[in-house]
Parts: C-alpha cells; sequence; structure tokens
C-alpha cells in the first residue's frame, strides 16, 4: 500500500470512527458519488413530455409547473433523476436496509452499525456518511382561549362560515370566495404528523388525490393498529387539523381557504412522547408531492431544540442558530429545490418565540419561500411565534396570519376546536390564500405569489423581524397581478329555457363591461358562438367589478356544453377562466343545474361519483387522456370487489357517465377505483337507502 493510500485510509477510519462511536445501529445518509446521466441526455434532446415522464416517474402536472419557471433544457436535471439501483443493491449485499431515498441529494438513509459503516464508507461509489438529524419541537397544547365571535360581513356572502368567520375575515379570504373562486384546479401538498380526512365532516368530501406514510411505508396516513412503530393515540391529530384549516368545508361550521382544491397527503412525521422528526421523511416527503405535480405545499414541521442524543443515546451534531441560513439544514435545502421547481412552499416558522432558542426553525429558513408566523385577531405578534433575521441577516417570517384559537376540526364527526395555538394554525391560513392566488392565476412563479402576499400585507412597507410584512390580505394579493375572474362559475336554469352562466370579475383597473362575453361551444370545443355578460350586482363600480350574466340558449337535454369566459380591463390585458381558453375549457351537461363545473383537464382524471351520497344509483365519470386499456370497478371497505363497470380497451377523452346501480347493496361507505395503463386513482361513494 503507497503511502498516499495509507493516510487516505487512515483519515477514512478516523471519519467513521468518529461518526459511529458507540456499537449500535443509527440513521444516516449515505452519498452517492454519481448517476447514469445517459438517459438524462437522451430525454433532454429529444424526448416528449410523456416520454420524460415515464423514464423519471415525474408526473406531467409536475413537469408543466416546472415550466413556468425553467427553461426547457434544465426542467429535468441530474438531480432529478432515481437513485442507482445498482448501488441500493451493493449495499443489500453489505447487510443494509434502505430506509428512504432522495433523488436530489443522491442518497439514501439506513439504520447502520459501526463496523457496517466502515465497510460502507469504503464502497467505491459512495461519497461520504452523515448523521440523520432528528429534531424535537413543540407540540400543539390545548389553550384555554374563548371562541372568537365576527359579526358576519353586511355584504350577503355564499358561504356560511360559522364561528370560522373571524379567522377568514382578518385575511380578507370571505371577498374571494364571493367571486366564486375556491383554489379549483390547484394542487396542495400537505407535510405533517398523519391524517384522518375520513372522518371529519369538513374533511371526508375533500378531493385527496393521494396519501402516503413515510414512517410506515404505506398509502394510509390515518393511525392504524399494529403499525410497527406504533401509532401513539394522537398521531393523525396535528395532521387532521392544519389539514381542515387549509381546506376544510362545512356550511355553518367550517369554511377554509382553499376548500375548491386538490390534496395529496404525505405523513412524515412520527410522534411518541414528544413531537418530533427525522429530517430524511420530510425530504422524501416534499420531494413525492413536487414530483406528482403539487403547486402548494404546508407544512407545519418547524424544529429547532434537535436532540443531542438519538434513541440509543449516541451523541450526534446539533444545528445552532448560526446554521439557520437556509443553506445548511437539509431540509432547508430540500426547500430551496422545491421552489425552484415552481413549489410555493409555506412553512412555519416554529413556536419558539418564548424559548431560549427564540428565531426560526428550519425549513423556514430556507429562502424562496414563504415563512409563516403568528398573530392573534387583532394582528398583535403571538409572544410564542418565532422571529428573524436569518443567520444571513434575511428578514423573517415572511407574512402572519391568525395562529391563536384558530377554529377546525378534530379527528372525529362533528367535532371543533378553538382551542389550539401556534404558527402552524397560520401556516395552512397562509397556503390556503396561495392557492387562491393560484387557481385565479396559475401562471404565477413562486416568487410572484409570495411577493403578491407580502407587498399587499399589513406591514409592506416596513417589515420587521417579528411579522415580516403583515398580515397578509388575500384580495389584495389575487388583485396584485390582475384581473381575477371566477374558476367556480355558477350555473342556473333561466326562464326561457335556456342556461344562465353567473361568474365575477374584480380588477384593481377598470373593467371594459362590453369586453366581458362568454364563449360556448356545442360539438366539443370544434366551434364557439359568443354571447354578452352583463354586470348584474355591482361590488364595486368606479371598477365595474361584480358579478356578470350570460345566456347559453336552449340546447339538447344533456348535451355537453364547453364553454369560457373573457374580459379585458383598462390595462388592455387579456383574461380568460378558466386560463388559457380555448385551450382549457369549463363544461357542464346542459339543462341541469346546480351541476359541479370543471375544467377539462390535461391529463387523466377520476371525478367524484354524483350525486354522493346517494340513493340507490349514482353516475361516475371520468377522463383519459391517452387511449388504454382501461378498468372501473367498486370495492367495499375490505377490499372485495362489487362490481366491474368496465373492462376494455378505450379511447382518449371524456367519458360519459357510467351508472352503477346499489339496489342490491347495503348502506356503506363503498370504493371505486379507474386503472388505465399507469395511471390509477381511487374515490370513495357513501350509499344511504
Amino acid at each position: 500500500m503507497t503511502v498516499k493510500k495509507q493516510i487516505v485510509f487512515a483519515l477514512l477510519f478516523l471519519t467513521t470512527s468518529i461518526i459511529f462511536s458507540q456499537e449500535q445501529p443509527r440513521k444516516c445518509w449515505i452519498y452517492f458519488r454519481d448517476k447514469d446521466e445517459s438517459t438524462l441526455r437522451t430525454l433532454v434532446t429529444s424526448g416528449s413530455v410523456h416520454e420524460i415522464s415515464q423514464a423519471t416517474g415525474i408526473t406531467e402536472r409536475a413537469l408543466k409547473r416546472r415550466a413556468k419557471v425553467l427553461p426547457s433544457s434544465q426542467r429535468v436535471t441530474t438531480e432529478d433523476l432515481p437513485v442507482s439501483q445498482l448501488y441500493i443493491e451493493r449495499l443489500q449485499l453489505n447487510g443494509i436496509s434502505v430506509v428512504n431515498t432522495s433523488r436530489w441529494f443522491n442518497a439514501v438513509t439506513a439504520m447502520i452499525t459501526s463496523d457496517q459503516g466502515v465497510r460502507v464508507a469504503a464502497l467505491p461509489f459512495v461519497d461520504h456518511i452523515e448523521r440523520v438529524r432528528t429534531f424535537v419541537g413543540k407540540k400543539l397544547q390545548p389553550q384555554t382561549i374563548p371562541l372568537k365571535k365576527s359579526s358576519a360581513s353586511t355584504t350577503q356572502n355564499l358561504h356560511d362560515y360559522g364561528p370560522s368567520l373571524a379567522q377568514a375575515n382578518e385575511i380578507n379570504i370571505v371577498p374571494v370566495h364571493n367571486l366564486r373562486i375556491t383554489g379549483r384546479g390547484v394542487l396542495v401538498g400537505m407535510l405533517d404528523s398523519g391524517f384522518r380526512w375520513k372522518v371529519p365532516e369538513s374533511e371526508m368530501n375533500m378531493d385527496i388525490i393521494k396519501e402516503y406514510d413515510f414512517i410506515q411505508h404505506d398509502s394510509i396516513t390515518a393511525n392504524q393498529p399494529g403499525n410497527t412503530p406504533t401509532d401513539e393515540s394522537d398521531q393523525d391529530e396535528h395532521g387532521t387539523l392544519t389539514l381542515s384549516l387549509v381546506g376544510g368545508y362545512k356550511e355553518g361550521e367550517l369554511v377554509s381557504p382553499a376548500f375548491g382544491s386538490s390534496f395529496i397527503l404525505a405523513k412524515t412525521e412520527y410522534v411518541p412522547s414528544e413531537t418530533n422528526i427525522e429530517e430524511d421523511n420530510w425530504v422524501a416527503g416534499i420531494e413525492w408531492e413536487e414530483q406528482n405535480g403539487v403547486d402548494v405545499v404546508s407544512s407545519s414541521l418547524g424544529y429547532s431544540q434537535f436532540d443531542s442524543l438519538d434513541a440509543y443515546g449516541n451523541v450526534q451534531r446539533q444545528y445552532t442558530p448560526a446554521d439557520m441560513n437556509g443553506r445548511t439544514a437539509t431540509t432547508s435545502k430540500a426547500a430551496v429545490l422545491a421552489a425552484r421547481r415552481g413549489v410555493v412552499v409555506c412553512s412555519a416558522m416554529g413556536n419558539e418565540g418564548e424559548s431560549s432558542w427564540h428565531i426560526m426553525t428550519t425549513p423556514a429558513d430556507a429562502d424562496s419561500i414563504l415563512s409563516i408566523g403568528a398573530v392573534d385577531i387583532s394582528g398583535t405578534y403571538a409572544g410564542f411565534s418565532s422571529v428573524g433575521p436569518t443567520a444571513d441577516g434575511r428578514t423573517k417570517p415572511d407574512v402572519v396570519a391568525d395562529g391563536v384559537g384558530d377554529y377546525c376540526a378534530l379527528r372525529a364527526l362533528s367535532s371543533y376546536s378553538s382551542g389550539f395555538q401556534g404558527t402552524s394554525l397560520s401556516t395552512p391560513l397562509v397556503a390556503g390564500a396561495a392557492a387562491l392566488i393560484l387557481s385565479a392565476h396559475p401562471e404565477l412563479t413562486p416568487i410572484q405569489v409570495r411577493d403578491a402576499l407580502r407587498n399587499t400585507a399589513s406591514r409592506a412597507m416596513s417589515p420587521n423581524d417579528s411579522t415580516g410584512w403583515g398580515v397578509i390580505d388575500t384580495y389584495k394579493a389575487l388583485l396584485y397581478n390582475g384581473l381575477a375572474l371566477s374558476t367556480d362559475p355558477e350555473i342556473t336554469l333561466s326562464g326561457s329555457g335556456g342556461s344562465s352562466v353567473v361568474a365575477c370579475a374584480a380588477s384593481n383597473a377598470p373593467i371594459k363591461k362590453d369586453s366581458v362575453k362568454l364563449f360556448y361551444s356545442t360539438d366539443g370545443g370544434a366551434t364557439f358562438s359568443s354571447a354578452p355578460m352583463i354586470l348584474t350586482d355591482i361590488t364595486d363600480s368606479s371598477t365595474n367589478s361584480g358579478s356578470y350574466t350570460g345566456t347559453i340558449p336552449k340546447q339538447l337535454a344533456g348535451m355537453k356544453i364547453k364553454f369560457y369566459i373573457f374580459a379585458v380591463d383598462t390595462t388592455d390585458r387579456p383574461y380568460t377562466a378558466p386560463y388559457n381558453a380555448p385551450q382549457n375549457l369549463f363544461y357542464f351537461d346542459y339543462g341541469l343545474s346546480n351541476v359541479n363545473i370543471t375544467t377539462l383537464p390535461s391529463t387523466f382524471e377520476l371525478y367524484q361519483n354524483f350525486p354522493n351520497p346517494f340513493n340507490t344509483s349514482t353516475s361516475i365519470q371520468y377522463y383519459l387522456e391517452r387511449s388504454n386499456f382501461t378498468t372501473l370497478k367498486v370495492y367495499d371497505v375490505l377490499g372485495r370487489e362489487v362490481v366491474t363497470l368496465a373492462n376494455g380497451y378505450q379511447t382518449a377523452g371524456l367519458k360519459p357517465p357510467i351508472r352503477f346501480d346499489g339496489s342490491g347493496l347495503a348502506s356503506g361507505v363503498y370504493l371505486y377505483r379507474l386503472k388505465s395503463g399507469e395511471f390509477t386513482a381511487v374515490k370513495k361513494l357513501v350509499l344511504l337507502k
């Protein structure tokens, strides 16, 4: 052995000896040296969006979102390539079982002993090994907080907010909902401790696209008996209440900002005796959500009291206030990578304001994201809310919202509480506001959304390190980048036998009333007819903002009508709803009132059955982006197949509604599953007799 090799080996042995000071397994990051880039070069030069998606596992929705912020040559990089399966297999041959993988960091995590660490560090494809940090933070504690009262607005609202009106009013959500903007078309990702979303009445009808448990490694994020490690009794409490504050909906009880959005849920936080998270779960969760196409991430997992000992009593390196610079903590670096790919990341500042730590927690120190602090209902700084600045001098938080006694849903049916406080509560409110902005302006980048919220907030002219740019004003932020049109227009039967379309328009610049038009098609979008839309309900006479109504003449009952709305204000910039019409369109079946209006998807889509709940029969509809062999089956809650509704090759496009007859079945909850090629989606339906 040469002298140089002897020195390298000695240094390697010394390093691994420091990392593994005791003969106990502990979780570590194992970083690899390289990836196979040949596939990437081929894809970037000649691959279609579909081919790139198939090769990398990044959904087409995610690739389209990335297109807002990245040139085509950088839309997929080496960071997005999967970790080498060959390297993972080599680790397995050395007795190493991988826990999580990270494409972005080209690493895996695993529980390894000191002996295994020495062997792994010596492998030629391993770059280095680091300990996975375990963060311990403060749980949301029940407080004796009186129910907040808020008088109803003098304007007739579309929704009855019940006790949640106060928190909605503080961030000016109500006028946005009155514009019929509810977050439709936006996909929100949640990172939290678990979600019992199928039980609370304000969450059971939410559009949950997908969920994954990064602790148990299965697709159920609610508590499960028999889990290893065991779910504590309150494991899914925190995530359930934060989810309700983003998109919960129960008239007269809880109406949250983005109740029209769709959601992806990631369970990343393990709750034993106190709240803790291992950073690799959070990183795996946000990577998974980004690759599945989320537009917004809400993370109420901010931590600072980093364990000095792991579960085996081993000393580990702690983060310090000097590390809160957005470039040190792995979670912070992952948050930035998500933002650079077009995701609006909303992170809680933490509840350390009254502790010795005091400053913000990771990943709230990250740049290019929204870090959320807390105030009370009067807009006064909440003493527990962590403060800035970051170690490199940036002002934090970015914005604040109510985090004291928010009205939220608990895990039981008809169970609500206003007895909690924390930045965990203010964060989902801001995430919901971001979803509303993107619903009306999906073209905006994360920085543009952040600027809209910061520059219209209560302290926009004088930000500080306690409340940042201040309490957000969602309505002002919505109009910051131009005119906003309804993303949920209403269809009603008119007296003439036609169908009336009611949509709202609002702008800071006067709207040209004669420009507001309804374009509709009866031939699948090949040709369009236009109809004027009349201002029927004025909310701001100086800008001609308000409700506009147009009429589609009488058609054959059941005919599918596609349409979009067009408007121009005095800036002479044209706007459409849905955005990018006529490529994207609304549609409805003619002659039916009170139907759900949905933009025609650009990818596969399984719709909620209608009606739901139902008595005897209901209809199920779906959209296929590509022709493929397709099955649609109904199962009971035990996973037993009840009936096959579709089974065969089908062409692309919107499929006619399929009738499901439940007359021979018992009342209860059933699941229906669509599978077409690689696409799979599951939704639930409720039979009530």
